[in-house]
């Protein structure tokens, strides 16, 4: 484990890709790490989904089973939410992203590996999505070259769902029928109609039977 430091000011003062920040306080172990993807600004709102990926990928290598991705970008298990992903992007000496990631139920026995499998995880899908956003050119958007594999990764697509506002209240219910290249997820109402939904908007759960 190494002692808190502010990762976004030393991000933004030029460390590398790979440098880390991790910490465990009670069972919830926090990941923090610096990712330097070759992308444009515009595209950068796409890390949090790659890394997403990234963090299931490590948590099923270690053993999970069942690991999805909840919209917008968490990662899920069968029993619920198994880590948050964010990010902060920034410009400092260079463009920056800084992944934090949140992992709950993590003894100190087990902190050390995982932390090392998350880190390894994000670095790998992060990099393999830039590399598809300078593939793509000037079709690039920011979801592209992940988009199919997120919608083959999220249990509740094509399940009924319930949009949630900030505040709690239930705004609609309906099926979870896409997401498009931008990150907004598409409802279904039962008269047929699409919304789209954006992350900063409103959350998005299973709907309560």
């Amino acid at each position: 484990m190494s002692d808190f430091i502010d990762i976004v000011e030393q991000a933004r003062d030029g460390a590398p890709a790979g440098q880390r920040n991790v910490q465990l306080d009670a069972d919830t172990l926090l990941v923090e790490l610096v990712v330097r993807p070759a992308v444009g600004m515009a595209f950068l709102t796409g890390a949090p989904y790659a890394a997403a990926l990234g963090v299931a990928d490590a948590l099923a290598g270690l053993g999970a089973t069942g690991v999805g991705v909840a919209w917008p970008h968490d990662v899920c298990g069968p029993d619920g939410v198994m880590a948050t992903v964010r990010t902060t992007a920034g410009y400092g000496e260079g463009m920056f992203v800084v992944c934090h990631v949140a992992l709950a139920g993590v003894t100190p026995q087990t902190a050390d590996a995982l932390a090392d499998a998350v880190a390894e995880g994000v670095l790998v899908r992060v990099d393999q999505w830039a590399e598809g956003i300078s593939q793509a050119g000037r079709a690039a958007t920011p979801l592209g070259p992940i988009l199919n594999e997120l919608f083959d990764r999220m249990p509740l697509m094509g399940k009924p769902a319930e949009v949630v506002y900030p505040n709690g209240k239930v705004a609609m219910r309906g099926t979870l029928v896409g997401m498009d290249v931008w990150g907004r997820a598409t409802i279904r109402n039962e008269f047929g109609r699409d919304l789209d939904i954006a992350p900063e908007h409103a959350s998005i759960r299973a709907a309560a039977e």
